[in-house]
């Protein structure tokens, strides 16, 4: 199932090809718990999703994903779009064999998760969405990137560290390059087709995905709800992450119920 573990993957992770690409994995690999699977945002890598993945770790089996050009992962042929990101992530539940698995999403994350989870909704028992892109009401570079620069001020220094470090990983052609595939996927035409339960977050001070935008996907997303951390910016799930990890556990739990007895349907609001 896994490749040999290469020396420059890192402690603790684990190098799955799919298909033609490699996907480096930080996984727990207990699948006696119901898993998880954390898919990070444009120029990012599951390095960003490592406090939050510490706290569901408690509970599930959580696998935090560095795609196909980020992260270590060897760089692909062409920046993947947003439909081929989704498909690697659907390709690499079916080579783990994880058993349905709840998927989140952070930004640009959450439109891959919205794409494969419209894709294939049998694949997965439910989402989660923190801080999607992208808000109609800026879908231009210039847009995007104000929002981006006044996020920036808001995140405390260490994420920031984590965020320039990422994005030089990937490098400026390709990080322009997969802006544009971002800006082109309608994160709300996918969302109308994610027929599984689904929760939309977002931090209250996050200009990224303004409060309306939220409850837009809410709205158009057949069953979904809305949770907002109270005072908090963008990047929940590195700087609020014992605060999301709560918010989302009912949720979680209400999913993993459904999981075990599929005939419950009772969820919170």
């Amino acid at each position: 199932m896994f490749q040999r573990k290469t020396p420059d993957v890192g402690p603790g992770t684990r190098r799955v090809q799919v298909g033609e690409h490699a996907v480096d994995v930080r996984g727990t690999f207990t699948p006696q718990r119901p898993p998880i699977v954390l898919v990070h945002g444009l120029g990012m890598s599951g390095e960003y999703f490592l406090p939050l993945s510490e706290e569901l770790a408690a509970t599930h089996d959580v696998y935090a994903l560095d795609l196909p050009g980020y992260g270590k992962t060897p760089t692909p042929d062409h920046a993947l779009t947003i439909s081929e990101l989704g498909a690697v992530v659907a390709g690499l539940v079916r080579t783990l064999e994880l058993d349905r698995p709840v998927v989140v999403g952070h930004s640009m994350g959450c439109q891959v998760i919205a794409d494969t989870v419209a894709t294939n909704p049998r694949l997965y028992a439910g989402y989660v969405l923190i801080g999607p892109t992208v808000d109609p009401g800026q879908r231009s570079f210039l847009g995007q990137s104000a929002r981006l620069v006044r996020d920036t001020l808001r995140e405390p220094v260490r994420n920031n560290v984590v965020v320039f470090r990422n994005y030089l990983r990937i490098g400026p052609l390709r990080y322009l390059i997969t802006v544009r595939h971002m800006l082109r996927h309608r994160t709300e035409e996918s969302v109308r087709r994610c027929s599984i339960p689904g929760l939309v977050v977002r931090g209250e001070r996050d200009p990224i995905a303004s409060a309306q935008w939220a409850r837009r996907l809410v709205d158009l997303a057949p069953d979904a709800s809305l949770l907002e951390i109270p005072d908090a910016p963008h990047a929940l799930q590195i700087n609020r992450a014992p605060e999301l990890a709560a918010g989302c556990a009912p949720f979680l739990a209400a999913v993993d119920a459904e999981r075990r007895d599929p005939l419950q349907t009772s969820r919170p609001a």
